[in-house]
């Protein structure tokens, strides 16, 4: 991943971000525990993201999908 996509945030590269329908939407396990809408669109962010340090192809795969379009 590139270090452009790291400092972007994004729900896809939050440590709260699990896979749901590849690659344009997330679960979200914070939002989960609130009680709230758990799934997300990748590209979008709330107040509680937190940067993932692991890679994940979330982002890059998102943003490809809405250059096809």
């Amino acid at each position: 991943m590139k270090s452009l996509d790291k400092e972007k945030r994004f729900c896809g590269n939050c440590t709260n971000h699990n896979p749901y329908d590849y690659p344009s939407r997330i679960f979200c396990s914070k939002l989960y525990a609130q009680n709230k809408e758990p799934i997300a669109d990748t590209l979008w962010c709330c107040s509680d993201w937190k940067i993932d340090n692991q890679s994940c192809y979330c982002i890059r795969d998102a943003l490809k999908n809405l250059s096809d379009e």
